[in-house]
């Protein structure tokens, strides 16, 4: 008998709902390194068919509580916007067989946790379901969206955040770990207060901060401006085109936090505006933002 791959023990089937940049580019991701897995999908039909002639998925499912995700063996995986993944997450448990005889294992590819590991704990409870489920979150995107432009190197050594919530047994935790291994990514478990903390500071914030500067060089004649264009800008403009219905759910789940941000980051402004109206050294600010950097390339 031939032998499986020790993940394709692991989750012999995973379900994805939403083929998107980032579940498409996770599904490829699977497909490439495990490619016995039985990979299923929910998406639009057009999706769909593109992904069965690319021999990606296996089977697409017209609904995201069909029969097939409530397999033994299955891993859930959510990958819609923040909102979208809410509805279905309680759609599916609302859904789920009573006499299901084993745990629902289900994780989400989304960039906030806090909503949605209170959502599970509530729907747990609510349906007296057995969910096994941890926020999941990979490090890693692209500024345009859609299952075109999924690709699977996307995640390829990026960091894959996973934040356990009430609900995770420690087993599904360290099937998670172990599996995201295999897929030769770098999972890395914050708790969930952390990770959105965190997520404020070095995701949300940098692109709220692009788009506010696009809306400063709209102010100030961009045609102009953008003809004398510097590489400083590059980053920047790049996240200024990205999809406003994906960063709006976004920035009001994780708001609290980003909010806080936004704080630090104009009273930051202030004394420093005070300081050049003062025609005072602003060495001290540029020797803490050199410490950053030195860290940053110690870490890398």
């Amino acid at each position: 008998m031939m032998s499986l791959h020790p993940a394709t023990q692991l989750f012999g089937q995973v379900v994805f709902i939403g083929l998107g940049l980032i579940g498409g580019s996770m599904a490829k991701r699977l497909r490439y390194e495990l490619p016995q897995t039985r990979i299923l999908a929910c998406d639009k039909p057009e999706v769909l068919q593109l992904a069965l002639e690319e021999g990606l998925i296996d089977e697409g499912l017209s609904s995201p509580t069909q029969a097939e995700v409530y397999a033994e063996n299955t891993l859930v995986v959510l990958a819609t916007h923040l909102n979208q993944s809410y509805a279905v997450m309680a759609d599916i448990c609302k859904a789920a067989p009573t006499d299901l005889q084993h745990p629902l294992q289900m994780m989400d590819l989304g960039s906030t946790k806090s909503t949605i590991c209170r959502l599970a704990e509530q729907l747990s409870v609510q349906y007296d379901l057995e969910l096994d489920f941890v926020g999941g979150h990979p490090m890693a995107g692209r500024e345009i969206s859609g299952f075109q432009n999924s690709r699977s190197d996307l995640f390829l050594d990026k960091l894959f955040m996973l934040t356990p919530c009430a609900t995770t047994t420690e087993g599904f935790l360290n099937k998670l770990v172990q599996w995201l291994e295999d897929l030769k990514v770098r999972p890395h478990v914050p708790d969930v207060t952390l990770h959105d903390k965190t997520m404020s500071l070095v995701s949300h914030f940098p692109q709220f901060y692009a788009i506010a500067l696009g809306n400063l060089l709209h102010r100030n004649d961009p045609e102009t401006l953008l003809h004398y264009l510097g590489a400083g800008l590059d980053d920047q403009l790049r996240l200024m085109i990205s999809p406003h219905n994906m960063w709006q759910d976004i920035f009001l789940d994780n708001k609290t936090h980003l909010e806080s941000a936004l704080e630090d980051f104009i009273t930051i402004l202030s004394e420093m505006k005070a300081q050049l109206a003062q025609s005072q050294s602003l060495q001290a600010w540029f020797d803490k933002s050199h410490d950053v950097h030195h860290i940053y390339q110690r870490l890398r």
